[in-house]
């Protein structure tokens, strides 16, 4: 059952994480089926819902327990280790809850006011879909993508790129109930595979404006949700900080491979007979795999206590901190896979196996940091740019340009 709010915060992490911990044999023995079923176990949906781990970010107001960030950090920590797409329905569902506590008080009370345990999805425009802007709202028409956990979400926020005479689309959260879409079966993937991020339809569905969150509404400092929910997390500005979801899955899913190897290794003999974990350079390795993740985590930790102070001061994020924390979980998600790829040669035969969780674990943190807010090249250049003068002009990320 989901840990009391009357818990102080340090015990409820506590308490939080060692239900993930202790949830690791199921989850790792359930990896496998779950990735030829394409989608997670009921069952494994059903622990996380009943052990609370999607209440981190949802308003107090609703049973939630409006954590620290860095919450999201621990758990993924332990359930990555596991299994990583068992990490990403976690993390993705999670976040779409801290957006929803962003939204107006209208738009938290039609998901959590009659069933506070609903979760949302995310996902995000397909080829030939179409948003039409209306009197009190958007007409939406089409496909929508990558919808990870779909088959456990009560709603789906749309992302929605609606044109302007002037300027740029403008881009939206816009929440759609179950009932108002047809889940498409077209996930099939090498990494995430149990994921079920699949497409649906939508045919003419209206949203009604307030289910809406503009992304520059979230940009760091109050927003719509803001004054019905004062903790600092609603004030974090999302696309700065939000892609953590996707690096704090990443980062569980490099200690479940590191894991993986360490413990085949143990075991382990070379054809002459040498216990294989004897030798230096398999040493070195597990060292340097083990020194860049524990890395990754730090850089995650860092940023994390840097925004979420920021977010409870009077100042907004300056521009270098918002591309500084794109940049680090970016990076982060490199040396995680980097990690991973630096152990391959010890993976051994038994390595290459489907059924091998170094394998899978390799074949998922691949995947989680492909994530297109994880593409390395583009939060680098930012960067780079902005700290050699250039002003960043996506106004989601910067919108206090000058």
């Amino acid at each position: 059952m989901p840990v009391s709010q009357s818990s102080d915060p340090e015990s409820l992490r506590s308490e939080l994480i060692a239900r993930a911990r202790d949830m690791f044999p199921i989850i790792r023995e359930r990896a496998a089926e779950a990735e030829a079923n394409r989608r997670l176990h009921d069952e494994t949906q059903k622990m996380f819902v009943e052990a609370g781990f999607y209440r981190i970010f949802q308003p107090k107001r609703y049973g939630g327990y409006e954590m620290d960030f860095s919450v999201l950090i621990d758990l993924c920590a332990e359930i990555g280790r596991a299994d990583g797409s068992a990490c990403w329905v976690f993390s993705n569902l999670t976040g779409q809850s801290w957006i929803n506590g962003m939204k107006t008080e209208q738009a938290q009370d039609d998901v959590w006011g009659d069933n506070p345990d609903a979760l949302i999805a995310s996902s995000f425009p397909g080829k030939g879909a179409t948003v039409k802007e209306v009197d009190g709202g958007w007409v939406v028409d089409g496909q929508w993508s990558f919808c990870s956990g779909v088959d456990f979400a009560d709603w789906s926020n749309l992302q929605l790129f609606v044109k302007q005479e002037n300027g740029p689309p403008k881009h939206y959260f816009a929440l759609v109930p179950r009932e108002d879409f047809e889940i498409v079966d077209d996930w099939f993937a090498s990494g995430l595979a149990a994921t079920g991020s699949r497409s649906f339809r939508v045919n003419e569905v209206f949203i009604p404006r307030h289910r809406g969150l503009a992304a520059t509404d979230a940009t760091g400092g109050p927003t719509p949700g803001s004054d019905v929910n004062p903790h600092p997390i609603y004030k974090m500005p999302f696309f700065a900080i939000g892609n953590k979801q996707y690096a704090g899955s990443a980062l569980g899913i490099a200690y479940g491979g590191l894991e993986a190897i360490e413990a085949d290794l143990a075991t382990r003999k070379s054809v002459q007979g040498v216990k294989l974990g004897d030798q230096p350079t398999v040493q070195v390795r597990i060292a340097e795999a083990g020194a860049e993740i524990d890395a990754a985590r730090l850089v995650h930790l860092a940023d994390i206590e840097d925004s979420q102070s920021t977010a409870a001061g009077p100042t907004p994020p300056t521009q270098e901190q918002r591309a500084r924390w794109r940049r680090n979980s970016a990076f982060a998600g490199q040396l995680c896979v980097r990690a991973l790829e630096r152990l391959f040669p010890l993976a051994g035969g038994r390595g290459l196996g489907f059924d091998s969780p170094y394998q899978r674990a390799l074949r998922d943190v691949r995947a989680a940091t492909s994530q297109n807010s994880m593409a390395w090249d583009t939060q680098a250049i930012a960067y780079g740019a902005q700290r050699l003068g250039a002003v960043l002009d996506d106004p989601r990320l910067f919108p206090n340009r000058k």
